[in-house]
C-alpha cells in the first residue's frame, strides 16, 4: 500500500484510550481499494496466459495455448466482470479458474450489465438499451406523461449565458444538475442521438436559469418516445464484419457564447454505433472548412485508440478506416495542402489528420450532408 492508513478501534472493542490501528490490507471504501483490486486482477490475468488489450488496462485476452483452446476476452469494471469465448468448455474452465481464486458468483448468460440490458435475437443480433434506467428518470421528473417529440432539443435554437440568472433558483439548480448528470450515463451507454444535447445543458451547470430548464422539458419529451429504443448489432456481412468505419461533422460558429464551433462524430462496427461524442472546439475556427478539418482531427484521435484496441482484441483492420466527411474541402486539405496560406494558422498538433490518411490509417470519403450520421 503506498500510504499508511488508521482507523480508530470499532465500537464494541475494548480498547485503551488513544489506541488506534494500522489498515494492513485493502479494504472496500478507502482511497486506494480500486487500485489494489486491480493489481490483483492483473497478477491473476496475467498468471493465466492473458495479456492486456493495447490501451485498456481493465481487458484481457488470452489467445489459444495448452490451458485455454479458444481465446478467452474478460473485461472488468470494478468488480464486476463480462467474460467471452466462442467454446463453452473453453469458457467454463476458466470461470472454474477465476471462482477458486476469487469469492464471487457465476451469473450465467449475460443479460444486464450495469443497468444495460442486451437482448439477444434469435438471428444472432445484439441489442443494448437502458429502458428501466430511462423510465426511471422519466418517472423522477414526472413526465412519463408528457407527449413525445422527434428532436432532442427544438431546431434552430442555441442556448445562452445571457439567460442565467443572477439570482439561482436553488430548487431548479438542483433538479437541473440532477437531470444532466442522470443524462450522462445514457449518452455514454446507449443513446448517442442524446449527445448533443447532453453537450449543450452540461455547459450551464453553474447557473442554469428557466429557458435552460424549459429545454430540459424538450429532452424529457423526446426521451418519452425513445426511452425503450436502443443499440443493435448485427452480422452486415462477409466484406464488412468487424470493419470500423466513421461519420464526422460540425457545426460552424454554433456557440452563441463563443462563436466556436460543434464537433460531433461516430465510429460504427457492425451496423452500430461504438463510439461517438458532441463537444464544443476548443480553438475558435474562421471558416467552415477549418471546422470540420478540425472535427475530422478529433474524431481520428478517438479512431487510433478504437484501432489499436480492435487489433488487441484480435480483429486488426485491413486498410485506412473510412471516415464520411460531407465537405470537399475539408477532405482536399487533408489529402495535400492545398490552400497553404489560407490554413498556416491552424494549431499544429491538429495536422496530424494529414498524417494518418499519408500513413493509410484513414481515408476521408465523400457523402451528402443529409446521409451524414453525425
Amino acid at each position: 500500500m503506498p500510504s499508511r492508513i488508521f482507523v480508530l478501534p470499532p465500537d464494541g472493542v475494548d480498547e485503551e484510550a488513544g489506541f488506534v490501528y494500522e489498515i494492513c490490507k485493502p479494504l472496500y471504501g478507502i482511497p486506494n481499494s480500486a487500485r489494489a483490486l486491480h493489481f490483483t486482477l492483473d497478477n491473476f490475468m496475467k498468471s493465466q496466459g492473458f495479456v492486456a488489450a493495447c490501451f485498456e488496462d481493465s481487458v484481457w485476452v488470452c489467445n489459444p495455448n495448452t490451458k485455454y483452446k479458444h481465446q478467452v476476452i474478460v473485461s472488468a469494471h470494478i468488480d464486476d466482470l463480462l467474460v467471452s469465448c466462442v467454446d463453452v468448455a473453453t469458457l467454463t474452465r476458466f470461470k472454474e479458474a477465476f471462482l477458486k481464486r476469487f469469492d464471487g458468483t457465476d451469473d450465467g448468460p449475460l443479460s444486464e450489465y450495469l443497468g444495460c440490458e442486451v437482448i439477444r435475437s434469435e438471428t444472432g443480433d445484439i441489442t443494448l438499451r437502458q429502458a428501466a434506467y430511462a423510465e426511471r428518470i422519466l418517472r423522477t421528473y414526472e413526465a412519463w406523461n408528457f407527449n413525445p417529440v422527434k428532436t432532442p432539443l427544438e431546431p434552430g435554437k442555441r442556448l445562452t449565458k445571457r439567460d442565467s440568472p443572477s439570482v439561482i433558483d436553488p430548487t431548479l439548480h438542483r433538479n437541473y444538475r440532477g437531470f444532466v448528470g442522470h443524462l450522462s450515463f445514457l449518452v455514454q451507454m446507449t443513446q448517442p442521438d442524446l449527445a448533443f444535447a447532453f453537450s449543450e445543458l452540461s455547459k450551464f451547470l453553474q447557473a442554469p436559469g428557466l429557458k435552460h430548464w424549459q429545454s430540459v422539458q424538450r429532452t424529457l419529451q423526446y426521451l418519452r418516445g425513445t426511452y425503450d429504443q436502443g443499440i443493435t448489432y448485427s452480422d452486415p456481412g462477409r466484406d464488412r464484419r468487424n470493419v470500423l468505419e466513421g461519420w464526422v461533422d460540425s457545426d460552424f460558429a454554433a456557440d452563441p457564447d463563443t462563436r466556436r464551433s460543434v464537433t460531433g462524430y461516430v465510429l460504427s462496427l457492425n451496423n452500430g454505433p461504438v463510439s461517438w461524442k458532441s463537444k464544443l472546439q476548443n480553438c475558435t475556427t474562421l471558416s467552415s472548412a477549418e471546422a470540420e478539418f478540425v472535427a475530422a482531427s478529433i474524431c481520428g484521435q478517438e479512431l487510433i485508440y478504437v484501432r489499436a484496441l480492435m487489433d488487441g482484441l484480435g480483429f486488426p483492420q485491413q486498410g485506412p478506416t473510412s471516415i464520411w466527411e460531407d465537405n470537399a474541402a475539408c477532405i482536399a486539405m487533408s489529402e495535400n495542402p492545398t490552400h497553404a496560406d489560407r490554413a498556416r494558422h491552424i494549431d499544429t498538433r491538429i495536422y496530424f489528420l494529414r498524417d494518418m490518411v499519408r500513413d493509410g490509417i484513414v481515408k476521408l470519403r465523400k457523402v451528402p450532408g443529409t446521409e451524414n450520421v453525425a
